[in-house]
């Protein structure tokens, strides 16, 4: 999937930046996906409100993963 962040605070420079959701990764438990960056880092909730991260594209499995997390894709 496609993600887009506009910084944290003090880099408002919007950037987007390829991304998978899993169950695969040693961050997630009990079945609950994790958003993985491409460099392996896991996006926490903090840093996906404090960046506004945003969805740009997903597929419909990945929406629907996204949506057991609380993120709300809005026509990506």
């Amino acid at each position: 999937m496609l993600l887009e962040y506009r910084g944290c605070p003090g880099n408002e420079k919007p950037a987007r930046i390829e991304a998978v959701i899993t169950t695969g990764h040693a961050a997630s438990s009990y079945g609950m996906p994790v958003v993985v960056l491409r460099d392996g880092t896991v996006l926490d909730s903090l840093s996906w409100v404090l960046c506004r991260y945003r969805v740009v594209r997903a597929s419909e499995g990945e929406r629907a993963a996204l949506a057991r997390l609380g993120i709300v894709v809005e026509g990506a």
